[in-house]
């Protein structure tokens, strides 16, 4: 297997457009890919070929000023660029068999199966890929925080001789990042115990196929939030403390494994376009000080959950007392 790294840049559009194009197409489209570019790397993670092409797009089709001065793409260079099924196809065939992406950050390859989706291409030769950011992090300081692609070269003390904010630039930047690192290694490990994150995945993704939740409490009823496995060893999980529901729809809930120790499953929940509710699932390992900070804000919940219910009942006490007002 060879690497491939990855970068996209996308058209915006202004936000009227793109809820009409949404609406129209019942499916997420937060841009429209304009511009692909990729790095291969040989046996040694070293730079062997390239990809770039410019990606006309079907619905976004006036330039976001920001992006132009962003990319240094143009209007002209746009139009002129080859729809995504064509782009997509040769894409494919250059990178051949057995390979897997990497990109820096979580967000291209999401992208770009969103842009596939739109056109009813199959985007399953996306599935292997690898966020090289999270390998950097943990075979450096092991920091949780996003980096950024211009720290992680200052870091490694590689020139930035080129423009930022080119795909083909940017992938290039990645490639040179990547031969620093110890990529097989980072790959072993990106979701076992060693690692922080243990499994992340999307349940009731309607725009992807699947069959929408149509309430929270459908969601939630579910066996994989009331009776989940282990995602390491698939023996069952015990709870340990009450939910945690924060704001923007984000539910948390602490389990322990009997092998593998405390853990904490994450679900953060996002409307799907047909008014479904689809989930981020997310299952992390959880030390002593995350369950701290867990109870911590299950107090505050609690405090401000008693302190609406006084106020609640205090109101209605009040509104009984009155005299009713006469009427003629």
């Amino acid at each position: 297997m060879y690497y491939i790294t990855l970068d996209l840049e996308w058209n915006q559009a202004y936000a009227e457009k793109a809820l009409a194009v949404q609406k129209r197409l019942c499916r997420r489209l937060r841009g429209e890919v304009i511009q692909i570019g990729a790095v291969k790397l040989d046996k040694n993670m070293l730079p062997c070929g390239s990809y770039q092409i410019i990606v006309k797009p079907k619905y976004f089709k006036k330039l976001h000023k920001h992006v132009s001065v962003l990319t240094g793409i143009t209007q002209e260079q746009m139009d002129l660029g080859s729809p995504l099924a064509e782009a997509a196809e040769k894409f494919k065939k250059w990178c051949g068999k057995d390979f897997a992406f990497l990109t820096w950050g979580p967000d291209d390859i999401p992208m770009l199966k969103e842009n596939l989706r739109a056109h009813d291409l199959a985007v399953d030769w996306l599935d292997e890929n690898y966020d090289l950011q999270l390998i950097f992090n943990r075979q450096t300081d092991g920091a949780s925080k996003q980096r950024s692609l211009e720290y992680a070269m200052e870091y490694f003390e590689i020139p930035q001789n080129l423009p930022a904010h080119d795909a083909l630039n940017d992938a290039y930047f990645t490639a040179l990042v990547a031969e620093k690192l110890d990529v097989e290694e980072g790959i072993k490990t990106y979701n076992q115990r060693s690692g922080i994150l243990l499994d992340e995945r999307v349940v009731g993704d309607a725009d992807a196929g699947e069959d929408g939740y149509v309430t929270i409490s459908e969601l939630l009823d579910e066996d994989f939030v009331k009776a989940p496995v282990c995602p390491v060893c698939q023996r069952k999980l015990s709870s340990r403390l009450k939910m945690l529901h924060s704001k923007g729809q984000r539910y948390s809930y602490i389990y322990s494994c009997p092998t593998d120790g405390n853990m904490i499953l994450s679900l953060k929940l996002h409307r799907n376009f047909n008014e479904t509710w689809r989930a981020k699932l997310s299952f992390e390992l959880a030390d002593d000080a995350r369950i701290e900070e867990f109870k911590r804000a299950l107090d505050a919940s609690n405090v401000k959950r008693k302190a609406k219910h006084r106020r609640s009942r205090r109101k209605t006490a009040d509104t009984a007392r009155q005299p009713a007002q006469e009427t003629t």
